[in-house]
């Protein structure tokens, strides 16, 4: 977090202040940690200006994805296409992974949380619409990558779903450092994962 100060009346400053205050107790605490009070004083502001940009601590935390929805969004929408599936798969996967890392632990937390709290807010609500975007840009990107190869995807909705939810076990793998225990490297499991996965979504 820069440690320079947000000008008054910058609104959308202080909203970035608050944010990486926010992914910063994330990382070293976990979702337990990630207090509205917390996050006002690493962002050098009082609690009520907190309040004035999210409703609770589940919507700074859905803020927080979102962020890195529009991250990983971005990268699928500029990878190039001419490294191939396997080769654009491999690409993203470090995003993918450092998504994971963010906030795979935490997000069951959050999801009962808001499940349980019946009344969504803005964030929260938009937290859906994000994945989506999200899989619809990794489907544009696997598309695109496979034609140019003169390559063809398998016509299945559940494509990227499935593509999207093996990354996610290899994020889950590579930083649980699973592989290794067997003794297998973290590029040779990502070379295996990588191709299998082109293997199960382009037509023989």
């Amino acid at each position: 977090m820069s440690t320079e100060q947000t000008a008054w009346g910058d609104a959308e400053g202080r909203r970035r202040d608050i944010l990486s205050s926010a992914e910063l107790i994330l990382d070293d605490q976990g979702y337990a940690g990630l207090t509205m009070r917390a996050i006002a004083v690493g962002a050098g502001v009082s609690s009520g200006t907190v309040y004035q940009y999210f409703s609770g601590k589940e919507d700074v935390f859905a803020a927080l994805m979102g962020r890195r929805h529009d991250e990983l969004q971005r990268a699928l929408a500029s990878v190039d296409r001419g490294l191939g599936v396997v080769g654009v798969l491999k690409e993203v996967q470090p995003l993918v992974t450092d998504f994971w890392r963010r906030f795979g632990r935490s997000a069951a937390q959050w999801e009962a949380k808001v499940l349980s709290g019946g009344r969504r807010g803005k964030e929260a609500a938009g937290s859906a619409q994000d994945y989506r975007k999200t899989l619809r840009a990794l489907a544009t990107a696997l598309r695109e990558t496979a034609g140019q190869s003169g390559q063809e995807l398998v016509d299945d909705p559940a494509l990227p779903h499935w593509v999207w939810d093996t990354l996610i076990g290899l994020a889950d793998d590579l930083l649980l450092q699973g592989a290794r225990i067997n003794r297998v490297r973290p590029a040779q499991l990502v070379d295996f994962a990588c191709g299998a996965i082109e293997r199960g979504i382009v037509r023989r």
